[in-house]
């Protein structure tokens, strides 16, 4: 074949060189039969025609109802009367250039418009299909196509073998099949999706992304987070796993949920099973964890092996060091430390670093407080108040009392029994003290006798 070609509104119009063809340009044979749903506006660098099959070689350029389409080969096969063009081949450099979804590059596409199916696949490079919000590698795409109006458009798409997914530019995707369905792609792994942003990762058995609301839905997540206080350093990165984790991008929100484990070097670790929310900002270019909010019980175990379970909320504070927990009215918290035992509505905890460690400074719990000895080998020693602050390093600690209360204090090793508005107890060496302030009795009221004596340890 010989080509002839001229300029025509900024288009080459191909004629063939045949004695069929020889005075029938390619644009008007086309006009003849009017491909169903394919424009006539075509161009390549050669062609032939059978009356089923067109074949295009060269440069080839399709602008067709689904987008434009250039390759080096395409072949078209006529389908039914109603449909002149059934299927499109398109082989070497594919490209495509969808209406308003993206592109998509790949070694070879097979468009069936009967079926309303394609294929795409590659050989020594990866397919690369590029959305608004997203950018896919793999090495096959299986999709399905729609009608909207005069147009086609993809309805959902299935990605294979080798999966690479990079969203929202931070976020980055590896896993063995991806499924686009209704603006929600869904990672999936033989074992695992493995997903990174900035220096967060994880490993998941499936993430679903919601291209409308950039909400990522991660199923039975596990990885780790930037330290809470250290993002710069890795070796302090937060390591956490749920049942379920909610990524709000655009709020910078984490919520983990079921089975929650976090666990900070600095801070301790933290279980629960209900809901914890992150929430991250944006730190020197990081992604660091502002604060912690949790519902339902939680226990936070702390590196000197002190507890505090809490069944209402709890929340950590990054900027203000501060932890603060409140309870349900059926269900108090429970501070646990060395051989003590309280029970208290809420609690407030200030920390400090000391040196590159962070430590508790002040614990103040508040409302209904409960004291009791922890340990089994030494006698019983329990008491009630409103309000307990403790102070770690000083190892000093205040009972205190609301106007027109008392502290009770009862030490059946001492057989001490003590009601003072205020009572303190301090360590000296290996020695306690405590001491009653202000109005002092050594000798309980009846009524007070009574409470210490059905005071009973809920845990």
């Amino acid at each position: 074949m010989q080509k002839n070609s001229k300029h025509k509104s900024g288009r080459r119009e191909v004629k063939i060189n045949s004695l069929l063809f020889l005075l029938t340009p390619l644009s008007l044979l086309l006009g003849e039969i009017r491909p169903y749903d394919v424009s006539s506006d075509l161009s390549s660098d050669t062609a032939s025609y059978d009356g089923k099959v067109l074949v295009l070689k060269g440069n080839v350029t399709l602008d067709h109802d689904l987008g434009k389409m250039e390759s080096q080969v395409a072949t078209l096969k006529k389908g039914g009367p109603s449909l002149e063009f059934a299927t499109i081949l398109l082989q070497n450099d594919v490209s495509i250039f969808f209406e308003n979804q993206g592109k998509l590059f790949s070694d070879q596409a097979f468009l069936d418009f009967q079926t309303l199916t394609g294929t795409f696949s590659s050989n020594d490079y990866p397919i690369i299909y590029k959305g608004e919000k997203l950018d896919l590698f793999c090495s096959k795409i299986d999709l399905a196509l729609s009608r909207s109006g005069p147009n086609f458009e993809i309805s959902s798409l299935i990605a294979q073998e080798e999966v690479h997914i990079d969203y929202k530019k931070d976020f980055h995707v590896d896993c063995d099949k991806a499924l686009y369905e209704n603006d929600t792609l869904t990672a999936i792994g033989n074992d695992f999706c493995y997903c990174t942003h900035l220096d967060d990762t994880t490993t998941s058995k499936k993430i679903t992304m919601d291209l409308k609301t950039n909400l990522l839905t991660l199923e039975s997540p596990s990885g780790k987070l930037s330290s809470f206080f250290f993002p710069d350093d890795p070796d302090r990165s937060c390591q956490f796993a749920s049942r379920l984790l909610l990524w709000d991008h655009q709020h910078d929100l984490l919520t983990l949920k079921g089975g929650v484990v976090i666990h900070d070097p600095l801070l301790g670790t933290l279980i629960g099973e209900d809901t914890f929310s992150l929430q991250q900002r944006k730190h020197f270019g990081k992604r660091t964890i502002q604060s912690i909010e949790t519902k339902g019980k939680t226990v936070l175990s702390s590196n000197d092996s002190e507890t505090l379970t809490s069944y209402g909320t709890l929340k950590i504070d990054r900027d203000e060091l501060l932890l603060t927990c409140t309870s349900p009215s059926d269900k108090q918290l429970i501070y646990e430390k060395e051989d003590l035992l309280l029970f208290a509505d809420s609690a407030r905890i200030e920390y400090s670093f000391q040196g590159l460690e962070l430590k508790p400074h002040t614990i103040y719990l508040d409302g209904n407080v409960q004291i009791f000895s922890h340990n089994l080998n030494r006698p019983l020693r329990k008491g009630i108040a409103d309000h307990i602050i403790h102070n770690p390093t000083s190892k000093q600690t205040k009972l205190l009392a609301d106007a027109g209360n008392h502290v009770l204090f009862w030490d059946d090793e001492k057989r001490l029994s003590l009601s003072a508005p205020e009572i303190l107890i301090n360590h000296e060496g290996e020695e306690e003290i405590v001491r009653g302030i202000g109005t002092v009795r050594f000798i309980f009221t009846e009524e007070e006798g009574k409470r210490i004596e059905t005071l009973r340890s809920p845990k």
